[in-house]
């Protein structure tokens, strides 16, 4: 290392790279983007230079000729590309003198590094993440990254554009927009060993495969012409690299499969049986593609996705270069003529670094279950995006965003995600003005009432960060999408016939999740979406100091939502329909009603006699809830809300500490939108709630919902609300503590209303 010198360069690639500075990795990158939006990297490279000859160096893999099909993997759908390359611009300076680090200029040397390969063997069901490697290493592989490696046979580099800042452009002579990357690198921490290891099948590990394994270090050695199998146990399921270290063992083939749990045939009377427990009626169905039903006793079988490696034979590593989702990791060996030792075996795990310092205790355990497993949901679906899953897609969907972006937010005060997952909705909405329901993605997909999440979504985070110039950037856009509803609306004044995919939920009643009726005219759930982004834009406009907007956009909410309950409220069933005249009714069909302030006092009362808990209506899945609950918050029945907390409690009995997809179970087992219940514990248990951007102000209003005690905090950009109360006969006993000069609205369950400002507030003996 050298001292006093400045060395920032930046750094960027289509699509993907890895940059070294004298053969140590510096960083991974760029972020996820698009091409008019193609982020770059700035590293300060003094840590890594020496006195002397230095190599700056990077390994890019071009991913533009290799087209994205999700039933063959194919290049990841969430990496956007045009033509490949790599950039580096900078200027090192020490001691007087001045280096210019810059690819345009002549005297870089490129090779195809024939080692790094792409597989997609054992392909099923949809992997839009991408293939997986096949890495096929020779005696002089890495030599490239250390001074003195003779380059003689590389040929010089092309330039192919001339980098230019998004912001600088006016006749752009090169497709990318480069701008700043908004969100720092990933977390990625030091390699660990594997809880356990089992023999995939049955039996037990040798002793020496033991102690490697639970140390991570050790020496294992594997014959000439031998096949070993083991499977890794983490424990819990993550994301992250796995790690291995050998000697010998040229002509070997190494691999590792990933699997969120093991699979059983489910022909088999264990399968059977598991599914009887589970007393799923689809699930026999939906694992009729595989064939299997999982399971976490040891008496299934590791089976997915994989990444291979030849060793050259000498000291060698392995680790892939994207990270992977698992619970499970199983390790296939298979020596050639030579015997190889494993000397390590381990895993990195890797994430988004958010920092929880977000709290919640209570009563009871099995709710604090809850909370440790919707965080964990979170933080395996937030890496460069947020995602709907880390093992399948790992692609960016408004709907998921919307739960995760808030968690993110209240959980660890970090809004850098959030921002970045707002512009990228906002620059993928096409000239209809839509966004497009999953961005940055290869593949078109338009589902309307993502678009409106995303409302949401911008809404939440302002309350949350109070960083109004996002928003005001943002408004524009967010008008577009209401206008397209507009233009749909037919003679009931509601948006009806929407083209593109108008899935709303994963309602096992519902084709693809698509609610009847939205082929032939306007639907109660999604005319009562577009009626609270309507207010939730009117919210934000009024931040924005867009007074008159806010109250035409109020106005035509109300017209909206009076036509709402006109059309689709039927007095004989005590319901909303579904569509104009039923007879379909759901539960997320009422449940938008009610949260979108249709119907009167009168209207909730008949309502409580069948919603949510009449078997008549469609169910909903883990997604539906978290607009039950702010349904049954406005009827006044939320207290009840811990009784429909069953899936959640399933899951973790089952040995889940994330939550699945949808309630049969068939597919992702650690999903984004199924991590809210953490959203009700923070904001409705404990009942904090900002009341203005950036926690300006603050209404605690805590819920019982039948526990004697609950403490627990969120963060906010001025610092953390923490809130302990404790019920003492029928009587609340609360503690609040809140940054100094934060006004804070307490609301206590018998109604009663105190103020103050900031510090520390209590009633009672908590």
């Amino acid at each position: 290392m050298i001292n006093e010198i400045n060395a920032v360069v930046h750094v960027s690639a289509d699509s993907r790279y890895m940059l070294f500075c004298n053969g140590q990795r510096v960083g991974r990158g760029p972020a996820k983007g698009d091409i008019h939006h193609h982020f770059y990297d700035t590293y300060d490279l003094s840590p890594w230079l020496v006195v002397g000859e230095n190599v700056l160096s990077a390994l890019v893999w071009d991913m533009s000729r290799v087209a994205h099909r999700p039933t063959d993997l194919g290049a990841p759908c969430s990496v956007m590309t045009y033509a490949g390359g790599f950039l580096a611009e900078g200027t090192i300076e020490a001691a007087g003198e001045s280096v210019v680090v810059d690819t345009g200029t002549p005297g870089w040397k490129v090779a195809v590094d024939r080692a790094h390969r792409w597989q997609n063997e054992d392909t099923r069901f949809e992997g839009y993440h991408g293939y997986f490697e096949h890495r096929v290493d020779e005696p002089n592989f890495g030599d490239w990254l250390q001074a003195g490696f003779d380059d003689s046979a590389w040929v010089e580099a092309r330039l192919l554009f001339k980098a230019e800042r998004r912001e600088e452009r006016r006749d752009p002579a090169s497709p990318y927009g480069l701008l700043p990357r908004i969100i720092p690198q990933l977390e990625e921490g030091e390699a660990q060993p594997f809880a356990d290891g089992f023999v995939p099948g049955g039996g037990s590990p040798s002793r020496d495969w033991v102690d490697l394994i639970a140390s991570g270090n050790g020496t294992v050695e594997i014959p000439p012409n031998t096949t070993v199998e083991l499977g890794l146990d983490t424990t819990v399921i993550t994301s992250g690299y796995p790690v291995i270290a050998t000697q010998g063992g040229s002509g070997a083939m190494v691999r590792f499969t990933y699997a969120e749990a093991l699979r059983l045939p489910w022909n088999t009377p264990d399968a059977k049986m598991l599914g009887k427990q589970q007393s799923l009626e689809n699930l026999a169905s939906h694992f009729a593609d595989e064939g299997t039903g999982w399971t976490f006793d040891r008496r299934g079988l590791i089976t997915g996705w994989s990444d291979r490696w030849e060793p050259w034979g000498g000291v060698s590593n392995f680790e892939p270069l994207h990270w992977r989702a698992f619970r499970y990791v199983g390790l296939k060996i298979e020596t050639g003529d030579e015997a190889i030792r494993v000397t390590g075996l381990g895993y990195k795990f890797s994430a988004y670094p958010y920092n929880v310092t977000a709290t919640f205790e209570c009563a009871d355990p099995k709710l604090e279950k809850i909370w440790a497993a919707g965080v964990r949901t979170m933080r395996l679906c937030s890496h460069e995006t947020f995602e709907d899953c880390p093992h399948y897609e790992q692609m960016q969907y408004a709907g998921d965003t919307m739960i995760t972006s808030h968690l993110g937010m209240l959980s660890s005060g970090d809004y850098r995600l959030s921002q970045q997952a707002l512009l990228q909705f906002d620059w993928s909405r096409g000239p209809e003005g839509l966004t497009q329901s999953r961005f940055p993605s290869r593949l078109l997909q338009v589902i309307p009432s993502w678009s409106l999440h995303w409302i949401t979504t911008a809404r939440d985070y302002g309350l949350c960060s109070g960083d109004l110039a996002t928003l005001k950037e943002l408004e524009p856009g967010m008008r577009a999408v209401v206008d397209w509803f507009r233009r749909y609306r037919d003679e009931s004044g509601l948006p009806a016939k929407l083209p593109y995919w108008n899935i709303t939920d994963w309602c096992p009643w519902w084709p693809r999740g698509v609610v009847p009726g939205s082929a032939e005219g306007p639907t109660c759930i999604i005319s009562a979406q577009w009626i609270q982004a309507l207010d939730e834009l009117a919210e934000i406009s009024g931040w924005l100091g867009l007074k008159s907007e806010a109250e035409t956009l109020r106005a035509e909410a109300a017209g909206a939502r009076r036509q709402l309950h006109e059309i689709f409220w039927s007095e004989e069933a005590g319901l909303y329909f579904d569509r104009p005249g039923g007879p379909e009714v759901s539960e997320y069909g009422n449940g938008w009603a009610v949260r979108c302030g249709a119907g009167d006092e009168a209207t909730l009362k008949r309502l409580l006699a069948r919603f949510p808990r009449d078997e008549k209506l469609a169910p909903g899945s883990f997604f539906a809830w978290h607009t039950t609950w702010a349904a049954m918050d406005r009827m006044g029945i939320y207290e009840q809300m811990p009784e429909f907390l069953g899936p959640w409690h399933e899951s973790i009995d089952f040995g889940l500490d994330t939550f699945v997809e949808e309630n049969s179970y068939w597919r992702s087992l650690c999903h984004a939108w199924s991590a809210h219940p953490v959203l009700e514990f923070y904001q409705k248990i404990l009942g904090i709630k900002a009341t203005s951007p950036g926690f300006a102000s603050v209404q605690i209003r805590p819920r019982p919902c039948g526990l004697e005690w609950a403490r627990g905090s969120v963060c906010t950009p001025r610092g953390k609300v923490e809130v302990s109360w404790r019920m003492q006969d029928s009587a609340m006993a609360i503690r609040v503590q809140a940054p100094e000069g934060m006004p804070v609205e307490v609301v206590l369950p018998d109604g009663v209303k105190h103020e103050f400002d900031g510090g520390n507030w209590q009633q009672g003996e908590v």
